[in-house]
């Protein structure tokens, strides 16, 4: 028991005495305690509705503020045509169309079926789904309005027959009409694949080096600092974009996943996502000594990365806080384009903002880890 008490001793020594381990070991899982703690939470609330009501009247818009007043919807306005509905979905500025036809109200005076329309984007079937539930227990409360009005104004006529109206809505669903959750889940998927796998191989190969003692050599040979970093991370683009046809081949022929958009700018969006996350994986290898701090820290970046990008809760439903950081992940901007390619067929002319924003990031964060790395071989 003493050999093992000593040599026990001597690793709480070791890793304490690794100035760069204890961060990782106490702060760090104090901080996504915290953060994650307020993020992750299985409450869906501001779902974005949009009206296009061609009633107008008393009682559509009573719906639609039961709606509103009930706290999970929020209302987005621009949408006034029904052919501006689809574009609505499609860009990601409203969860649901609430489509009132010109007769609605007229059928409820009437005593008739009053129908009006709901147009959901399925491509997040969890959302969705919860989203159809919330309408429907509002479409069954307004119901038992208009029964509990009908028969107070007809109390005198008990023992006669009395026929109540009701409201009855028409459910249509883009994207997903199934509310698959695998077509939106293993899109996500693919994504983290391809996060984990660049960052990891970068950070891990080049912190190899330093183990090793091998880049010292390439320090003293002919080459030039940008030389050996191009050098470094070439390998990593290529197998970052072979791993890109693996997963998106996988998931269309296992999971049957439906590919609307094209392959193309799939690519060319993978490939600028990919000098983001090498960006990353060399920033990590600039502040590990060896090969476990490395895959500590990859494994630090993950964790927080995967809950706060939207990858299963959606941002919308996180504290202000947590979205204004959400910013700064470039996963949340790859997980929007590879789920509005595949899932809805989406361009470049509505992707743009995400493809401009992690252009932007993937410069900043390749060219910073690039001057840090630089700095280490100098």
């Amino acid at each position: 028991m003493k050999k093992i008490f000593n040599l026990a001793k001597k690793e709480f020594i070791q890793t304490f005495r690794d100035k760069k381990m204890l961060p990782i070991i106490f702060v760090a899982p104090v901080i996504q305690l915290i953060l994650l703690g307020y993020a992750v939470t299985t409450d869906v609330k501001h779902v974005y509705i949009s009206v296009v009501d061609r009633d107008n009247s008393v009682e559509s818009r009573e719906l639609v503020g039961a709606a509103l007043n009930s706290g999970y919807f929020d209302l987005k306005p621009g949408v006034e045509k029904e052919s501006e509905i689809e574009e609505s979905l499609k860009t990601g500025k409203s969860d649901f169309v609430l489509y009132f036809p010109p007769n609605y109200s007229k059928n409820i005076k009437m005593n008739k079926k009053a129908t009006f329309q709901i147009i959901a984007d399925g491509s997040d079937a969890t959302l969705t789904g919860i989203g159809l539930n919330y309408l429907n227990e509002i479409v069954q409360r307004k119901n038992k309005e208009i029964r509990d009005k009908v028969m107070s104004s007809r109390a005198g006529l008990l023992g006669k027959s009395i026929t109540f109206p009701q409201v009855s809505p028409e459910v249509k669903v883009m994207y997903n009409p199934e509310l698959k959750s695998a077509n939106y889940m293993v899109p996500g998927v693919m994504a983290l694949i391809l996060t984990l796998m660049t960052m990891l191989l970068t950070s891990m190969s080049i912190t190899k080096e330093k183990e090793n003692g091998t880049l010292e050599q390439l320090v003293v040979s002919p080459l030039k600092p940008y030389e050996i970093i191009f050098g470094k991370t070439l390998p990593f683009v290529l197998i970052g974009m072979l791993d890109v046809i693996l997963v998106v081949s996988g998931g269309i022929l296992v999971f049957n996943i439906p590919m609307l958009g094209s392959v193309w700018l799939l690519a060319a969006c993978s490939l600028i996502f990919i000098m983001s996350t090498l960006g990353i994986g060399l920033f990590i290898s600039t502040i590990s000594r060896t090969q476990q701090q490395a895959m500590l820290t990859t494994f630090m970046f993950i964790f927080p990365a995967m809950i706060l990008s939207g990858f299963v809760f959606p941002i919308t439903n996180m504290p202000e806080p947590a979205q204004y950081i959400t910013y700064f992940i470039p996963l949340r901007y790859f997980l929007t384009i590879i789920r509005g390619i595949i899932l809805k067929g989406n361009g470049i002319e509505i992707l743009w903002p995400e493809i401009a924003a992690l252009i932007v990031f993937g410069i900043v964060i390749f060219t910073l880890s690039s001057m840090r790395f630089r700095k280490k071989l100098g």
